[in-house]
């Protein structure tokens, strides 16, 4: 029996206020709206199922060939029965599922070790699959507590700012849609559309610094401090980093010059511009040179900061480069290793 080819209009029904947030959603997406493929990261929370809903929509009206990728975390016994759940669900819709399983231990830093084994896994499906880009379903409160957590970490500017909706990682474009929506209303999305929705345990233990912010966050929230705030104070910063980004791309084009393999520093950078501005030319030269996604840590870049301020012909190797400090410029060029 042939199967039938429902519509997303017919298997999503959305109200009002819905219909609203899918028309703030399609247009976070214009740009991929031509895309073949598109995956989104599915654990089966609220959050990530609200955003199936919405990516099915999307896809159903621009005719993108959608895949939702599930995580067996392998850290609970029913972890897969769980999965499995969360992936029927999603079939109900016609989405299509794909269940990938870490199957190494983890045994320290629960969250971040988990966090870093599910993108590596999800980023390799993307590449083998020739997948572009990849949904995320982080949304406003996710944005508040990384603003927390940071705080709490003692990070500057640049670490404090808000997440950044597209955000490029080993080649595969990450894409947050969600992050002015509020968990509330991507909930009832949830709970009107799915039977069943996957809670974490570990959410709600105080063993997690995550745990801890959330009810902070509940308590200052009480004594004034809401979201509306917060997105207020995020916003400003976002507009401070904007602005370091744009005088360090100025002082890229005016202090740095590439001579075939070789690369040049004017000295000039160092005495006519803010350390911060310094900081950022010089980390975001590592990035272009290694072609990896993190520079040296700051007090490596500090260090060749210093150097770069001295007058004595000296050298320093960091990251797989030496950088020789002359008299007028700095000779940046590749390490020779056996």
């Amino acid at each position: 029996m042939k199967k039938r080819n429902l519509s997303a209009k017919k298997l999503v029904k959305l109200s009002a206020k819905e219909f609203h947030l899918y028309n703030k959603f399609e247009k976070k997406l214009s740009k991929i709206a031509k895309q073949k493929k598109l995956a989104l990261a599915v654990s089966g929370g609220p959050d990530s199922l609200a955003l199936s809903v919405l990516s099915k929509v999307f896809s159903a009206k621009y005719k993108i060939k959608l895949i939702a990728l599930l995580i067996d975390h392998n850290l609970r016994k029913n972890s897969f029965k769980e999965i499995t759940t969360v992936s029927n669900e999603l079939k109900k819709f016609q989405i299509k599922t794909k269940i990938l399983k870490i199957k190494s231990k983890i045994t320290s830093n629960l969250h971040a070790t988990a966090r870093q084994m599910r993108y590596e896994l999800m980023i390799n499906f993307c590449k083998k699959n020739k997948i572009k880009y990849l949904l995320i379903g982080h949304q406003n409160d996710d944005v508040i507590e990384n603003f927390y957590i940071r705080l709490s970490r003692g990070s500057g500017l640049f670490g404090l700012a808000p997440i950044e909706v597209i955000k490029k990682y080993k080649s595969i474009e990450f894409i947050r849609p969600l992050l002015d929506f509020k968990k509330k209303d991507l909930s009832q999305i949830a709970s009107k559309n799915f039977n069943f929705i996957l809670k974490d345990p570990s959410n709600s233990k105080d063993l997690y610094l995550r745990s801890r912010i959330r009810k902070l966050k509940n308590q200052l929230e009480r004594e004034g401090l809401n979201q509306d705030r917060i997105n207020s104070t995020l916003a400003n910063l976002a507009s401070a980093k904007s602005a370091i980004e744009h005088f360090t791309r100025v002082a890229e084009k005016k202090y740095l010059l590439k001579n075939g393999r070789k690369m040049t520093i004017n000295k000039k950078l160092f005495t006519n511009e803010p350390y911060e501005i310094r900081f950022r030319v010089l980390s975001n030269l590592f990035l272009k040179l290694s072609k990896k996604d993190f520079p040296p840590r700051s007090k490596s870049i500090n260090r060749l900061i210093n150097l770069c301020n001295g007058k004595r012909i000296s050298k320093m190797t960091l990251g797989g480069y030496i950088f020789a400090n002359g008299h007028k410029n700095v000779i940046v060029f590749r390490e020779n290793r056996v």
